[in-house]
């Protein structure tokens, strides 16, 4: 956990230690203790405060990931505008959580990332897929609905939560998915990511 304000990183650290199945084995309140607590601890998940003095908290998580690839950074903000997650995102965080959600969205980002998702705070990830929103970027050849999926697996959607979004099956939302990543080449989540972040749909709302 790296925070730079004391109450926050004790608080959330003990809550976060208070899981059955999570331990905190490091905290940091900055970029350099950060950098070298992670080098010994090597935990599984890294926490991260965006507005960390000296070296912010994007810039952190792109360190930490030239070093320690296998890592997963989740980006703990009270910036809610989308350009902030679009930055955390292109800076190679798997997950995005605001101050005033409830501790359940922090923890469910947690074990979203370490099961290989990411994870995107829910009231953020409606607006980006607005209409709008969706409406931009160059996707090839893809079919609406094979970009609507695409989209969603970008912002950290499971197969089970875009088949009740959309209402399609899940074998559905498979086909759909595969279907879109093999015209497009995307063979990895981050890679789906990279191009979604590319064409535009996770840029910053006007």
């Amino acid at each position: 956990m790296v925070d730079d304000h004391p109450i926050v990183l004790s608080g959330i650290g003990a809550m976060i230690d208070g899981q059955k199945d999570m331990t905190i084995v490091g905290l940091a309140a900055n970029a350099a203790e950060a950098l070298e607590t992670i080098g010994k601890a090597e935990p599984d998940v890294a926490v991260i405060d965006i507005s960390l003095p000296g070296i912010n908290g994007v810039m952190l998580i792109e360190r930490l990931l030239e070093r320690f690839p296998d890592l997963k950074c989740i980006a703990l903000t009270a910036h809610e505008d989308p350009g902030c997650l679009r930055q955390v995102l292109a800076a190679g965080g798997r997950g995005f959580v605001v101050k005033r959600s409830t501790t359940t969205d922090l923890l469910q980002a947690i074990r979203c990332v370490l099961a290989g998702d990411n994870y995107v705070d829910p009231a953020l990830a409606a607006r980006m897929l607005s209409p709008r929103n969706c409406a931009q970027g160059d996707a090839g050849n893809l079919s609406e609905r094979e970009r609507s999926v695409i989209q969603l697996v970008a912002l950290g959607y499971s197969n089970k939560e875009i088949s009740s979004r959309l209402n399609l099956s899940i074998k559905t939302i498979e086909t759909y998915k595969t279907r879109a990543t093999d015209k497009l080449e995307l063979h990895s989540r981050a890679a789906i990511v990279r191009f979604a972040h590319s064409v535009g749909w996770l840029a910053e709302l006007q």
